[in-house]
């Protein structure tokens, strides 16, 4: 028998809960609903459920590559489906929040794995990767250029995921993933009644930051960003 059996029928027990949880937490975000409508509950719901039923299996077997090998999966079904890689991994992070909260002994390794998961959504090699390991910096550089124009507190999380949908538009050898956020974004923005000129300005943010941070690679940033901003500010 596992020596996690015990937990793992806890949280077979708890994963409607735990699910209802972590999507609650999540949509508090507009981005959800706005973009998949009532497709948001359905598959978040799923999801959810194939989070625990993963988490289980992973300490059932003693493998956390059960649940990592998934988490790279689900991230490339994601991410081609108009979620971002960060979207993902804020999702694990809630989830072993919510977990760590409850009075089980033996929960921290549920968290574990869970950030293992999480650590496993970081590409393998390439411009994707070296952009997911310099984000924080990207973001941090990003924000500090727009603070004089834009206080929003919300800015620093919508930096983080643009460049999270730029790693995985390169992931995916796609510019097209990263186009059509933006295009979308657009939209969003205009029926809250933001300037599309906060939208360029975060592009251009982050275009620079990134140039900044990976000089190396300053041509296929300028290849990803430069027609994606040129559309944004059309």
């Amino acid at each position: 028998m596992s020596r996690h059996a015990e937990l793992v029928e806890q949280l077979e027990a708890a994963s409607a809960r735990l699910t209802e949880r972590v999507l609650a937490e999540m949509y508090v975000d507009p981005f959800w609903r706005e973009r998949f409508g009532q497709r948001a509950d359905k598959h978040g719901r799923q999801d959810g459920h194939f989070h625990v039923q993963y988490l289980q299996q992973a300490l059932a077997t003693g493998d956390p590559a059960v649940l990592e090998n998934y988490a790279r999966w689900l991230q490339q079904v994601l991410t081609a489906r108009g979620m971002c890689t960060r979207h993902l991994a804020e999702n694990f992070e809630r989830l072993a929040a919510a977990i760590a909260e409850e009075p089980w002994p033996d929960r921290q390794a549920a968290v574990e794995l869970l950030r293992a998961a999480t650590a496993a959504l970081t590409y393998e090699d390439g411009l994707a990767r070296a952009v997911q390991q310099h984000a924080d910096a990207v973001v941090r550089a990003a924000a500090a250029t727009l603070a004089e124009d834009d206080a929003d507190p919300s800015v620093v999380a919508e930096l983080d995921a643009l460049v999270s949908y730029c790693a995985d538009a390169l992931a995916l050898a796609s510019p097209q993933v990263l186009m059509n956020h933006v295009a979308w974004l657009a939209g969003f923005h205009e029926r809250r009644g933001i300037a599309r000129g906060r939208l360029v300005a975060q592009l251009a943010a982050v275009r620079v930051a990134l140039e900044q941070e990976l000089p190396e690679s300053r041509v296929a940033i300028a290849g990803l960003l430069g027609p994606t901003l040129a559309a944004a500010s059309g």
